[in-house]
């Protein structure tokens, strides 16, 4: 595995990030489903981006980033009120 130089330097060790939402509700709801898959997982802000609509990030460890992705991809987040 490939170290990064320090310039460019991930802030989060072993966390990688696999899906990125708008708003804590949704990263709760990513959060809480992917527990129930047996993933554990944290939330961290988005890099700044101008225009972007993304807030937050959900990251796993890198040795479930794959079947997390894979198991966001294929769940759709509930609907909220309204």
């Amino acid at each position: 595995m490939r170290r990064p130089d320090r310039r460019g330097s991930y802030p989060y060790g072993l966390l990688v990030p696999v899906v990125r939402v708008a708003t804590g509700t949704a990263a709760e709801e990513v959060r809480a489903f992917l527990d129930l898959c047996g993933i554990r997982s944290t939330t961290a802000p988005c890099p700044r981006r101008r225009r972007s609509p993304w807030r937050l990030q959900v990251l796993v460890f890198a040795k479930d980033a794959g079947r997390a992705r894979q198991l966001v991809n294929e769940w759709t987040l509930p609907a909220g009120p309204g």
